[in-house]
């Protein structure tokens, strides 16, 4: 809503409502018009540690964040500078913690590879490896330093894990770690 249209007293940002303002901003105090806003703290404005707020020399409150405000760094109050027709407050920049029964599940991990049999262990047979697998376990693996290969290893584990079966990832890491 435009800053005229906005009653005289009512506050520039309420402060029930989704806003980034410091908890000492002007403007969960005063509407738009009667405070400063400034790009960043300024010498101008002190902040004054017995009252916890950023004044002029004349008294004036400072905001300095105008990103958060919703309104360009201007002398509003100081110089009686008209407030611009405010554009909608952009969405909060991180989006609201949402209920753990309406999280989406976790991403299921790949099939497993078929089991080989008795005699295929026997015989040397090894379970099916997925290309991708084996590509990122030996690009982790490639870029580890030597003397901390032990925890290149299980921190290459633990990721994969993520997304592969156990069984999968252990016969990978054999699988690199063995040359092939």
């Amino acid at each position: 809503m435009p800053a005229e249209d906005m009653p005289a007293d009512e506050p520039f940002i309420d402060d029930d409502g989704d806003h980034d303002v410091c908890w000492f901003c002007p403007a969960l105090r005063y509407p738009a018009g009667r405070f400063d806003v400034y790009r960043r703290p300024s010498r101008d404005a002190p902040f004054d540690p017995a009252t916890g707020f950023r004044y002029t020399t004349a008294g004036v409150p400072v905001c300095v964040h105008p990103g958060k405000v919703g309104l360009p760094a201007a002398r509003y109050a100081s110089k009686r500078i008209p407030v611009p027709a405010l554009a909608p407050r952009p969405a909060p920049p991180r989006p609201p913690l949402r209920h753990p029964d309406a999280l989406a599940p976790r991403r299921t991990p790949s099939p497993r590879p078929a089991e080989p049999d008795d005699a295929a262990i026997l015989a040397g047979a090894r379970p099916q490896v997925p290309e991708e697998l084996l590509a990122l376990l030996r690009g982790r693996l490639r870029q580890a330093d030597p003397d901390r290969l032990q925890e290149a290893v299980a921190e290459a584990e633990l990721t994969a894990c993520h997304s592969f079966p156990v069984d999968a990832v252990v016969a990978a890491i054999r699988q690199v770690l063995s040359g092939g």
